[in-house]
């Protein structure tokens, strides 16, 4: 036992490569398999089910020496999970390549399910070990977005995905759309994509609502019992957790919720829909695709007008369901962790006072924090605010087919899915300007800091309004909830406002050269759509040039992961990073007003 401790101990870098190379294999295989319909599956097989069985037997030798090494036991009780999904991986690898045991249950498919499940765990290990290289985490952050876009191009092209060829700029487009989360769509997602094709669009929308290195660094932990302190500042910085101790639970609360928020939200979307024929013919599919969607601020449906559809349009608790859904969405994690402790210990503390034998809690001191207090009370402003504008502007022309309180409810709901979810139950081309001018507004404000959502986000625009109040009242500190906001977070904010600017403004110039029919209005519409990746649209998206969808793509893109966040990576990647100390330098006033 020993010996073989050692000898894996020592090969382990050379092993966890080659289980590397041969789960992209394995994932890629799948893919080519259940993708193309006219592959010579006989010739294709008698190569993949070989490679099946060396994939397993690696797998389950890396297993076994992960758990006779595990010295904590939740990653002890982690690993035998491994361990036993690595046996039965092996097992029915076994079973396939002898082609037995297809009397009693489908060895292939639980060969390939097994196969995909721990290639993904391995690839998820080596995607979380750059973290520890000198890649700046940033660019890390930059090139996760760029690999998952890229890997769905390649998806959406698949004959299988799809109804009808499907070009690179069209599987492109559609690829960064979901990833980044934005919605805006150049195909019908319900009529041009099979239900492998819309399968693939929502796990594109969930890996990118959630963000790759989040779902790779929790799987990682199978492979590797702590992770380094380098390695848990970016994943820290990346989901905003100021105690880096805390980093890997919180990842594990994010997905939890996030898996809880979306189960709740597919079931009630599903009594909403389920006794009415007209709106699909798989009610289940329709609301975890909803929700999910919905959830993580995507803006896609299955049906061609979204929400403004016959079938839907007057469904009004289909409508409130969609709304929690993008608000619960868009508050950002750190919101809902943060309140979850708060009621965590509120409800210990209480129970403890009825005296239950056994049962002791000590009070922890937990507050609302500043960061989540400035989210929920700018968040409300901009909802009922929006609401109210909303039905004041538009009560005789878009809402004039609804009753009163279908009225309040599509106000709601059009001062909710600007920020930045997509959907729409009204035509947007058909809005009044007061109404086109509070929904570029809300757009461009979007969700909040470490949400699905994008935007310039809500916390950069409560700093900036108090700053600028500030400034009027002529002070030089920014104070909010008895704490000092830092001039470095000032100076980001400024940083986020006029990139975004200039990003709307450059695309928006570009847009209208390469459509010179199309209208102004209509095309700085769609430019904050896609940098703020909302995915509302007046509906010229699929009638723009293919070079107009590229420069979308590249909008889209630079919202998701933050305009500033990849010219920081760009430049750590151009520039070495100076670690001197700065000089001081002599102060001089630069007339500003």
């Amino acid at each position: 036992m020993n010996d073989f401790v050692e000898f894996i101990g020592k090969y382990f870098k050379l092993a966890t490569n080659i289980l590397f190379v041969i789960a992209i294999l394995i994932i890629g295989g799948q893919i080519f398999q259940s993708g193309l319909d006219s592959v010579d599956l006989r010739s294709f097989l008698s190569f993949y089910k070989p490679l099946n069985v060396i994939f397993g037997t690696i797998s389950i030798l890396l297993s076994f020496y992960l758990f006779i090494t595990a010295k904590n036991r939740y990653v002890s009780i982690s690993r035998l999970l491994f361990l036993i999904i690595s046996f039965f991986n092996l097992v029915f690898a076994l079973l396939w390549i002898c082609n037995s045991g297809y009397e009693i249950m489908d060895t292939a498919a639980f060969s390939q399910f097994f196969a995909v499940f721990i290639g993904f765990l391995s690839i998820s290990f080596k995607i979380s070990s750059l973290g520890n290289s000198s890649i700046h985490p940033a660019t890390l952050f930059v090139l996760s977005f760029i690999f998952l876009i890229l890997f769905g191009t390649f998806c959406l092209m698949l004959p299988a995905a799809s109804v009808k060829n499907v070009s690179f700029v069209q599987a492109l487009f559609t690829s960064t759309s979901a990833v980044t989360v934005t919605g805006l769509a150049i195909l019908d997602t319900g009529k041009d994509f099979t239900l492998f094709g819309q399968t693939i669009i929502i796990i594109l929308i969930q890996l990118g609502g959630l963000g790759v290195l989040t779902i790779t660094n929790i799987f990682a932990l199978l492979f590797k019992s702590s992770s380094s302190f380098k390695n848990r500042m970016m994943v820290s910085d990346m989901i905003k957790e100021l105690d880096n101790r805390n980093t890997f639970s919180t990842l594990f609360k994010i997905v939890l919720l996030t898996v809880i928020v979306e189960a709740i939200g597919a079931i009630l979307i599903y009594f909403t829909i389920a006794n009415d024929p007209n709106v699909t013919e798989n009610p289940t599919f329709f609301a975890v695709f909803h929700s999910i969607s919905a959830f993580c601020n995507g803006g896609f449906s299955t049906l061609t007008n979204s929400l403004y559809e016959e079938s839907v349009r007057f469904n009004y608790n289909l409508q409130l369901i969609v709304c929690w859904l993008i608000i619960t969405g868009g508050l950002g994690y750190t919101v809902m962790i943060n309140h979850y402790a708060l009621l965590k210990n509120w409800t210990l503390s209480n129970i403890c006072k009825f005296g239950i034998s056994g049962f002791k809690y000590q009070k922890e001191l937990k507050r609302t924090s500043t960061n989540s207090r400035i989210i929920l009370i700018t968040t409300s402003i901009l909802l009922v605010i929006g609401t109210m504008l909303f039905f004041l502007t538009e009560y005789d022309k878009s809402l004039n087919e609804h009753s009163l309180w279908g009225k309040i409810v599509v106000s709601f709901f059009n001062s909710t899915t600007p920020r930045t979810a997509g959907f729409n139950n009204v035509n947007m081309a058909e809005l009044g300007i007061p109404a086109f001018m509070l929904t570029l507004a809300l757009m461009w404000i979007g969700a909040s800091p470490g949400s699905t959502g994008g935007g310039i986000k809500t916390t950069t625009f409560a700093v900036a309004l108090l700053n600028l109040y500030n400034q009027i009242r002529g002070r030089e500190r920014l104070v909010i909830n008895f704490r000092v906001i830092p001039s470095i977070a000032i100076n980001q904010v400024n940083a986020v406002i006029m990139l975004s600017i200039f990003a709307i403004s450059f695309s928006t110039f570009l847009l209208s050269w390469m459509n010179a029919s199309l209208t102004f209005k209509d095309l700085l519409f769609e430019s904050i759509s896609a940098y703020s990746t909302v995915g509302l649209s007046t509906g010229i998206t699929a009638s723009l040039t293919p070079s107009s969808h590229v420069v979308l793509v590249i909008v889209m893109f630079l919202g998701r992961v933050s305009f500033l966040t990849f010219l920081i990576g760009i430049f750590s990647y151009i520039f070495k990073e100076d670690k001197t100390c700065e000089p001081y330098y002599p102060k001089e006033n630069v007339f500003i007003n």
